[in-house]
């Protein structure tokens, strides 16, 4: 019975994150007892009741009060109480002397810290941009104009727009890193090549689908590395080409991180293109409800189906892109940016999407999960669906 009330602790620390493994034995029951009930409320989102809960328990029970105060802090950190979860976990490291588990806490810290101060929010470029700029943007000189930065080296005919790009390609893979890299350095260059028109653009950029107007390449050979991004300037009436700076450069600027992130490995097609996505200036309204619509109507790719498709299997590209955005996003909402980038990891090593999820959120059993998840995605995009339409009304 001992050993039984010891794994279902150990479990739901687990299941928390926090990593915890409790050691039980009779005499304690009540102080794991109260342990369990914490856990159990920080689970299902009471954050009140489970920091109050862990907090009686640290002041009664100097044994347990390392336990109980990452409880507490975890509750305060994902109610966004950032502040407060600092001081319990300062609390925490006092008290436990494990080292495994101080490095995941200042891990948390870390993010806590960041979460109190976080960047300015990037205005998409045609929001900022006036007629004037667009048409100063549209100039192609026959000089090649460079510029650097940490970690790009733009080459462009336009001066200005050289000197624009840096500035958003730098704003474009700080997104990505909080997406996908979880705050983690990029110690590399990436070259950005801008081609004045579509048909120089597709002369120059190596495997470039017609259709597009931009695309990645990562390559290796001989122990050289190649990061580039070719992008096309005008648009086919010959204005500037905003969606260039909002749009083009982070979506392929974040299938190159991700590329180069999975090296060998296959990243799931719906998860590629989500990230992308995420990683543009401006969530795509028109994606996120039709995302809504199509999860509702006779249309829709069952959750099951969209995370094994690949191009050649997508079905319906508007519907495909609509629900990666939105799934991909519900996930990156849902979850704790360590536990996506555990995701991540469990992915590039070569687990399921349905078994990274498990291992990343330490959830054991339970056959519908898929079920669940799937639901909770639905209402997620109904939800959105309806709030833009709502918004839409009030105009």
């Amino acid at each position: 019975m001992a050993t039984t009330r010891k794994l279902v602790l150990a479990g739901a620390c687990l299941a928390s994150g926090l990593c915890a493994v409790a050691a039980f034995t009779p005499s304690v029951f009540d102080t794991t007892v109260a342990m369990q009930s914490a856990l159990t409320l920080l689970d299902d989102g009471q954050y009140v009741a489970a920091d109050r809960e862990a907090m009686a328990l640290a002041m009664r029970s100097e044994k347990s009060a390392w336990r109980a105060w990452m409880i507490v802090a975890a509750a305060r950190r994902r109610a966004g109480r950032y502040a407060s979860a600092l001081r319990a976990y300062r609390l925490f490291l006092a008290s436990c002397r494990s080292n495994s588990l101080r490095e995941y806490v200042l891990r948390q810290m870390d993010s806590c810290r960041e979460a109190m101060n976080p960047p300015p929010r990037h205005v998409p470029a045609a929001r900022r941009l006036n007629d004037n700029d667009l048409r100063e943007l549209a100039k192609v000189s026959p000089q090649i104009s460079t510029e650097s930065t940490e970690h790009f080296v733009i080459r462009a005919p336009n001066a200005r727009l050289a000197k624009l790009l840096a500035v958003e390609a730098e704003s474009a893979l700080r997104r990505i890193r909080q997406n996908i890299l979880a705050v983690q350095d990029y110690p590399h260059s990436v070259d950005v090549y801008v081609w004045s028109d579509h048909k120089s653009y597709l002369a120059h950029a190596s495997d470039a689908p017609e259709w597009s107007g931009g695309s990645f390449t990562f390559s290796t050979s001989e122990g050289n590395v190649t990061r580039r991004i070719d992008l096309t300037q005008l648009d086919r009436n010959g204005k500037f080409a905003t969606i260039m700076l909002d749009r083009i450069l982070p979506h392929e600027l974040s299938h190159l991180v991700i590329r180069e992130y999975f090296g060998d490995a296959s990243c799931p097609l719906f998860l590629d293109e989500g990230l992308a996505m995420l990683a543009e200036a401006q969530i795509d309204n028109q994606r996120v409800e039709f995302a809504g619509i199509a999860v509702a109507g006779d249309k829709k790719i069952p959750l099951a189906e969209l995370i094994v498709r690949d191009r050649q299997t997508m079905g319906d590209p508007s519907v495909f892109y609509a629900e990666s955005l939105s799934f991909t996003r519900y996930l990156r909402n849902s979850v704790t940016r360590e536990q996506f980038k555990a995701f991540l990891g469990h992915v590039k090593e070569g687990s399921t999407v349905s078994d990274a999820l498990r291992r990343a959120l330490y959830v054991t059993g339970g056959e519908d999960f898929m079920e669940k998840l799937a639901a909770g995605w639905a209402n997620y995009a109904l939800a959105e669906t309806q709030f833009l339409r709502a918004l839409r009304e009030t105009r």
